[in-house]
């Protein structure tokens, strides 16, 4: 019997080897705050993928009440079944199992004939045929997004849309079945660390039963999707949060918004009247530096409201934009909050956002 010990090929695509670069797109518009990302990205394998490198670099801006600039780079290498992740910012690389890759070596399958049941299971819809570069792409329905793949494997182009917020990316340059050098699949000089979930062959193989599971599960909200085609991004995210069975979180989750959100109403109302006051840099940095105090008090998200932001600008040439922006985000929550405090769930809460 075929083992993930033994030497033997992860065929994850009928192809020798791939160089692929990538355009990576994305933004939305939520409760006022607009965002926009750009970026690129590679993908290169070879030996029919049993080695393959992604690589992600982006650069997100975040416009509206707060603004601020947020950098990422992602690096993940397979190698065979063993998984590095590239962690920038500890300069630390995380070891794992690839518990799917482990469960076919096991059972002797070839991962690329088998692609298109896998997309089939997960609840995927053929929908036609297009080309990207040239190529001839499968154009595959997958959760609410479409997915442009070469062979039926390689991603050309993916664009997804969920709550408001669009992603995407496309390849501006493909080729195949050429020799890639060895310097494509380098990883940088980190220390590599084994992550606590590093997976044995048996638990790589009951975690990949448990994807398939998963994955089965995927289909049945496709099905449904499919069945309902006018159904809203909030109402197929609530969907997911139901099947995935986290509607305790989900209540608890709701709860507390509903509670934080009529404080940052009032925080809101309270920064504007601090703003319109402001004679100064000095007076403005005053009133973001007391709003903030107050998001840290209601435990929202770090990330949103970080110290990391790039600074208010005030002055005679920003002061209206600014104030503007911030009547137009009231605005938007107090027109919500009747809608807020009638929801009994968090599909009513997302249905609140007319921007969703």
């Amino acid at each position: 019997m075929t083992t993930m010990t033994q030497a033997e090929t992860v065929k994850r695509y009928s192809l020798a080897s791939g160089m692929i670069e990538y355009e990576v797109t994305g933004g939305g518009n939520v409760m006022g705050m607009i965002s926009e990302t750009r970026g690129y990205g590679t993908l290169y394998f070879k030996n029919y993928g049993d080695v393959t490198m992604e690589e992600q670099t982006t650069t997100t801006t975040v416009s509206g009440m707060v603004s601020k600039e947020d950098k990422a780079h992602t690096m993940k290498k397979i190698d065979h079944v063993t998984v590095y992740t590239v962690d920038f910012e500890r300069e630390k690389i995380n070891k794992g199992t690839d518990p799917i890759a482990s469960q076919y070596l096991a059972s002797g399958k070839n991962m690329s004939v088998d692609s298109e049941a896998q997309l089939q299971k997960m609840g995927g819809k053929k929908i036609g045929t297009e080309k990207v570069l040239g190529y001839s792409c499968e154009v595959w329905s997958l959760m609410g997004g479409k997915q442009w793949l070469y062979k039926g494997q390689v991603p050309l182009r993916i664009e997804s849309e969920m709550m408001g917020m669009k992603s995407g990316m496309v390849a501006v340059k493909a080729t195949f079945n050429k020799s890639v050098p060895d310097s494509k699949f380098k990883l940088p000089d980190y220390k590599i660390e084994v992550s606590p979930d590093y997976l044995s062959e048996g638990q790589a193989l009951q975690q990949g039963e448990e994807m398939n599971e998963f994955g089965a599960m995927m289909g049945e909200m496709q099905a449904q999707m499919n069945a309902n085609p006018n159904m809203t991004g909030a109402e197929q995210t609530a969907m997911m949060m139901q099947a995935m069975g986290n509607l305790d979180q989900d209540n608890s989750q709701l709860q507390r918004q509903k509670e934080q959100m009529p404080k940052m109403l009032q925080g809101m109302k309270q920064m504007e009247t601090c703003l319109s006051k402001a004679s100064s840099q000095a007076d403005a940095d005053r009133c973001e530096k007391e709003f903030s105090q107050l998001t840290r008090q209601l435990g929202l998200d770090d990330d949103e409201f970080s110290d990391d932001e790039d600074p208010l600008v005030w002055n005679e040439n920003t002061k209206e934009q600014v104030l503007s922006e911030l009547k137009e985000g009231i605005q938007s929550m107090e027109q919500m909050m009747p809608c807020i405090e009638k929801a009994q769930n968090m599909m009513d809460m997302m249905k609140c956002n007319p921007g969703m």
